[in-house]
């Protein structure tokens, strides 16, 4: 019996030993992108109200699309207005407010000052959807707004 308990402890080490360090190291958020109607008014709207900065910008007609990067903080977001791009409403016969559509559902971000963000968000007509909620496990507020193409951004408190 004490073979086999050391043939298996012998059998065992290597594979754990392998398996710690062939663990590949967490991802890290890079960036976010989001198809938008207008280009213009999505970098109007993430500039005046999340504070988001043009990193560049650039249309190909030819192709049929704009896009522009935007960046605050560590934050990366890519706005893409396509010519061939169509709504949910447009694709999806009898759409409603219940529809959901498979993938992005809503992109997060943590803040702090929670409070002073929603007083800003509130003073510029931001729309909300819902109210301002608190996690019962973390004890942290949450709220999520719309962007001018009804994307749901959830906003932490920090």
């Amino acid at each position: 019996m004490r073979k086999v308990l050391v043939f298996f402890a012998l059998l065992c080490v290597p594979l754990v030993s392998y398996t710690q360090k062939n663990k590949l190291p967490d991802p890290e958020a890079h960036f976010s992108a989001l198809i938008v109607d207008n280009i213009k008014t999505s970098i109007d709207w993430y500039s005046t109200y999340l504070g988001f900065t043009v990193i560049n910008e650039r249309a190909l007609p030819d192709a049929g699309f704009k896009q522009a990067n935007l960046k605050r903080g560590t934050i990366l977001l890519e706005l893409i207005e396509l010519d061939a791009a169509v709504s949910p409403k447009e694709a999806i016969p009898n759409y409603t407010a219940k529809t959901r559509v498979k993938g992005i559902f809503k992109i997060g971000f943590r803040i702090s000052a929670f409070n002073e963000w929603i007083h800003h968000l509130t003073k510029l007509n931001v729309e909300f959807h819902g109210s301002v909620v608190k996690s019962n496990e973390s004890g942290k507020k949450m709220v999520i707004i719309k962007d001018p193409d009804s994307n749901r951004i959830q906003l932490f408190e920090k």
